[in-house]
């Protein structure tokens, strides 16, 4: 597209396990990589993005939809 935004985006993650493939590369699964580089080449052009742990409990409505 060309464009980029000049702000940042908040990636809010309810795995642990997830929210450490995200900050770490070398944690991730191999049967991953290319998502993750495919994420990767995405980031780039969003400009910044910021991971963070989300509460569990902060939102029940959402917990509820991600299991059904």
């Amino acid at each position: 597209m060309g464009w980029k935004i000049n702000g940042y985006l908040i990636v809010e993650i309810g795995s642990k396990m997830v929210y450490n493939w995200c900050l770490n590369k070398d944690m991730r699964p191999w049967s991953l990589q290319t998502t993750f580089s495919d994420i990767e080449r995405k980031i780039e052009r969003v400009g910044s993005v910021v991971f963070s742990m989300a509460y569990q409990k902060g939102n029940e409505m959402a917990s509820t939809l991600a299991i059904a």
